[in-house]
């Protein structure tokens, strides 16, 4: 079951840092963190050493 993750970090972008937030659904932390680097490479023409990544968290499930 795939759980969803929020992922944080940086990604160069021409001369400066740009900060960014990427929802991602992934079975573990791992794959979460792998795939952000996989959409934002891909959408964003960057190589994986020009994305930083800060933190990834769980995402919260609302119980109602």
């Amino acid at each position: 079951m795939e759980k969803s993750y929020v992922v944080k970090g940086k990604m160069r972008q021409r001369f400066e840092w740009v900060r960014f937030e990427k929802l991602i659904a992934a079975p573990n932390e791992l794959m979460a963190r792998d795939r952000a680097l996989s959409v934002l490479g891909g959408n964003h023409k960057l190589k994986r050493f020009q994305i930083k990544i800060e933190s990834v968290q769980e995402e919260p499930v609302n119980a109602e």
